[in-house]
């Protein structure tokens, strides 16, 4: 993304962080409640947390000068963008429901500014390590406000998941293909987490087919920031795309 093209980019970049922080306090007091799951359909978990997070979020969003567009997980769009290329917020309130149901501290909330599927800047924040990871295409990657030079490229960590909506024996036999290029492979249960780890070089790749846009489009701009490479995102049935990004 040129500087030129968006105006106002570290005001914006900003916002996407603030916004992505707000549920720090709410996440971190409701995550050891354990509390019944609003609804459970085969591998997809929702959480009561899931959508009062959303509200926050949206509300902040809501809040700001310019106000735009925000397509959320749980809830849709508020507001539409006028056309297929104008500026909208695209969110996931909470990233690895199961790991937060579970008291798996690996989640993260995820909020990108997007021009139809493109990613142009994002900001993830880690609620358990206190970690905002902020960045997009030519304006590099900070994390807590410090500026991250991801290490040379190596092909030895290979993030990935199993979507829940994914049929598990196509999923199995394209991570088999796939192991025989790394040396190993990490599931974190959060595909957030895991981009947002590739662009900060703790991973060396991410790919899952079937994950939904919102869980991955922060993660991609940082990734475009930190210097890695989208070599697949292509659009599947609804809202899931098939990603493939390496360092």
């Amino acid at each position: 993304m040129l500087q030129t093209e968006l105006q106002g980019t570290d005001a914006l970049l900003y916002t996407a962080g603030e916004a992505a922080r707000q549920t720090r306090d709410y996440l971190r007091e409701r995550r050891d409640l354990r509390a019944s799951p609003a609804s459970q359909l085969g591998r997809d978990i929702k959480l009561h947390e899931d959508a009062a997070s959303e509200a926050i979020i949206r509300a902040f969003l809501a809040r700001q000068e310019d106000a735009l567009p925000v397509l959320g997980e749980e809830t849709g769009w508020a507001g539409r963008p006028a056309g297929a290329e104008a500026l909208h917020w695209v969110i996931d309130p909470l990233d690895g429901s199961f790991n937060y149901f579970r008291g798996v501290p690996l989640y993260a909330v995820s909020v990108a500014l997007c021009r139809g599927r493109r990613p142009l800047l994002g900001a993830i924040y880690d609620p358990e390590r206190d970690e905002l990871f902020a960045g997009g295409e030519g304006l590099g990657l900070r994390v807590n406000g410090r500026t991250v030079v991801a290490p040379a490229p190596a092909r030895q960590m290979l993030a990935t998941g199993f979507p829940s909506r994914a049929d598990v024996g196509v999923t199995l036999a394209r991570l088999g293909d796939l192991a025989a290029g790394w040396t190993k492979m990490r599931m974190l249960g959060s595909a957030a987490l895991s981009l947002a780890w590739v662009a900060a070089g703790r991973l060396d790749g991410y790919t899952e087919s079937g994950i939904m846009w919102w869980d991955v489009a922060a993660g991609l701009a940082l990734a475009q920031g930190a210097g890695a490479r989208t070599i697949r995102c292509e659009p599947l049935e609804g809202d899931a795309v098939d990603v493939l990004v390496e360092r």
